[in-house]
């Protein structure tokens, strides 16, 4: 069964983008075998900046439909929103190939 994973970049080469900041958020479908393909990005608001109500719970709705989220780091607020959702929080600093393959490899979806 596929899954899909979001990841924060803003150079889309290396996950260097704190979830209240990204701009954008990359997608990617991972099938079966661990193969995994470039879907295209959503276009988000970034938090940090943002003075609405509800802002994290607006970015992570663009998201919905993902099981992992890779990130550089994520707050208090974030991180318990996904976790109620259902999507798999996943820190890291490094280029966007090596993560998707670690995760890929080593986290298990429930």
């Amino acid at each position: 069964m596929s899954y899909r994973i979001a990841v924060t970049s803003d150079d889309g080469k290396y996950v260097n983008q704190h979830f209240g900041q990204t701009t954008h958020f990359l997608l990617f479908e991972v099938e079966d075998d661990g193969k995994y393909e470039y879907l295209g990005s959503v276009k988000n608001n970034p938090t940090c900046s943002s003075d609405e109500k509800n802002k994290s719970e607006q970015a992570i709705s663009l998201i919905d439909d993902v099981s992992i989220l890779i990130t550089q780091n994520l707050g208090k607020k974030p991180l318990e929103i996904c976790i109620k959702k259902g999507i798999k929080p996943v820190i890291s600093y490094k280029a966007i190939d090596d993560a998707l393959d670690e995760v890929i490899n080593n986290y298990t979806l429930e």
